[in-house]
């Protein structure tokens, strides 16, 4: 049984970024939950959408989740997911983390790689691949 022309459609317009859901669908969402990170931006915004849009546009670092707390209205934008680090009980906090960083993939040169690795071998902190700074891509 196969689905339907107008479905069919949909999925094509919604997967070739035509037609976006909700800025949350990419993010696995856990409640009560704080990761410990280093590399995180702190802003005041008002509700998750807005948060998630933060770490959209981050350039400090390849924003991989975020933390939201509900009372002050907190965001946080992280280099890390709860699969790089430790990871603690908040009753006040929210944690979206990218659905795409959560996968395991690494092939060919790494220019699709969406995995959890944010250093090199060497410990150098990754950066986004048409950015060229801190490091000058080869």
């Amino acid at each position: 049984m196969g689905i339907s022309k107008a479905a069919f459609l949909f999925l094509l317009l919604l997967s070739s970024g035509k037609m976006k859901g909700d800025i949350l669908d990419d993010y696995s969402r856990t409640d009560g939950v704080w990761i410990f990170t280093r590399n995180k931006q702190f802003y005041e915004t008002n509700d998750e959408k807005e948060c998630a849009d933060k770490c959209e546009a981050e350039r400090n670092f390849t924003c991989r989740a975020f933390l939201f707390t509900r009372k002050k209205l907190q965001c946080l934008t992280l280099a890390e997911n709860a699969k790089m680090t430790l990871t603690f009980a908040s009753t006040d906090t929210v944690l979206y983390e990218k659905i795409i960083y959560l996968m395991q993939c690494k092939r060919g040169i790494g220019t699709d790689y969406r995995g959890t690795e944010a250093k090199t071998q060497r410990g150098i902190p990754c950066q986004k691949w048409a950015e060229k700074i801190p490091h000058k891509p080869k």
